[in-house]
């Protein structure tokens, strides 16, 4: 049974909508995610994915390997 969790992200270094467009498939191609949708203007990252499937340290990794940075946003 699929564990859904819905996160948002901090996501730095965009400076269009391509950029975003770029974190989007690349978190996209992820097994396991479901949704991905990246705002260049906010810098915010909202992604929806199976946690039996792809953690969160694979999603940001993910991020970071195509150029940008990402972090969990600090409370």
């Amino acid at each position: 049974m699929a564990s859904l969790t819905n996160t948002v992200l901090e996501t730095t270094g965009l400076h269009c909508r391509s950029c975003s467009m770029m974190v989007d498939m690349t978190v996209g191609d992820l097994d396991g995610v479901v949704s991905s949708e990246t705002d260049y203007v906010t810098g915010v990252t909202k992604v929806e994915f199976d946690s039996d499937v792809v953690t969160l340290e694979g999603i940001l990794d993910a991020i970071r390997s195509a150029g940008y940075g990402a972090e969990i946003p600090s409370k």
